[in-house]
């Protein structure tokens, strides 16, 4: 197994780590470091999914704006051939 050196750790970090190996039940300093680098990953994860909820919801808000400027009931298919007409004629 490797072994990791940390120098000049400041005081108040390592007051706080001491807290957090013994609030965790991690009986090496090993298990600690996995500890916080497993709820780093599912904080990452959680703030990815709400990220992604974000631009769900946005992307939804702006279909709806844009179907609200529709002058007919048209169909995807039409649109689609509409705007491939206007990129022809330019």
């Amino acid at each position: 197994m490797a072994t990791i050196l940390v120098k000049n750790l400041p005081e108040e970090l390592l007051i706080e780590l001491k807290r957090l190996k013994v609030e965790l039940g991690c009986k090496t300093w090993a298990n600690l470091l996995s500890e916080l680098v497993a709820s780093e990953e599912i904080m990452l994860k959680e703030e990815k999914n709400n990220e992604t909820d974000t631009g769900v919801k946005n992307f939804l808000n702006l279909k709806t704006a844009v179907s609200t400027k529709w002058n007919s009931d048209s169909t995807v298919l039409e649109e689609i051939r509409r705007s491939r007409r206007h990129e022809t004629i330019k």
